[in-house]
């Protein structure tokens, strides 16, 4: 089964059995394998059009970005110092590896109800929903994981305390001087905003 074989499905009637092998032998994900093995619904119709459609669109940027011409090279930017890897017994990591295992315990739960006897078509769908949105979850925590290992936070904005490039703390200031004229009538946003001007000019200064 290839590319092609996806394509002639979806551009045909989309035979549920036969979009269910082609997911099988083409297709990553255990959740969903499992839950195409349950009985054909709106729901289970619609995730198998989205995750072969998904497949076909990998594979073609694939071979988009094989066939186009390699660019030139850039000259070698001055290298990054590497951050600071975060410890691995940090409270943050902690904390994190605890939802980790706590969400994949509950699914190895689902599992086992999903394939015990005398479990009806109606809870089986109920179980598979929920595996999937706890794998989802489980994908989630995994990236957080990572990042923290490598950049010592968790994804977002970093707060201005934690900032020592002038270049970024004077990008802040600008910005929050805009935001301090537009806030005139914001007593407690303007407070905000003054205090983190306050200590954007103490690091500069320093």
């Amino acid at each position: 089964m290839n590319l092609a074989d996806i394509r002639a499905w979806l551009a045909s009637s989309q035979d549920f059995t036969q979009g269910v092998a082609l997911y099988a032998a083409l297709g990553t994900s255990a959740a969903y394998k499992r839950l195409f093995t349950l009985d054909a619904t709106d729901y289970s119709r619609q995730v198998l059009v989205r995750e072969l459609s998904g497949i076909e669109n990998q594979v073609l940027d694939v071979v988009d970005s094989v066939a186009q011409p390699a660019a030139q090279p850039e000259p070698p930017a001055a290298p990054m110092p590497a951050p600071e890897p975060h410890a691995p017994d940090s409270p943050l990591l902690v904390d994190l590896r605890q939802q980790l295992r706590a969400v994949r315990d509950e699914r190895s739960q689902q599992h086992a109800q999903l394939t015990a006897k005398g479990v009806g078509q109606k809870r089986r769908r109920e179980l598979a929903g929920q595996i999937v949105a706890l794998t989802a979850q489980e994908v989630t925590l995994k990236s957080q994981v990572a990042h923290v290992l490598e950049h010592g936070r968790l994804p977002g904005p970093v707060a201005t305390a934690e900032v020592s490039d002038p270049v970024e703390l004077k990008r802040r200031l600008l910005n929050l001087r805009s935001r301090r004229s537009k806030a005139k009538n914001e007593p407690e946003k303007l407070v905000a905003i003054e205090a983190e001007i306050t200590l954007i000019q103490s690091k500069l200064k320093a």
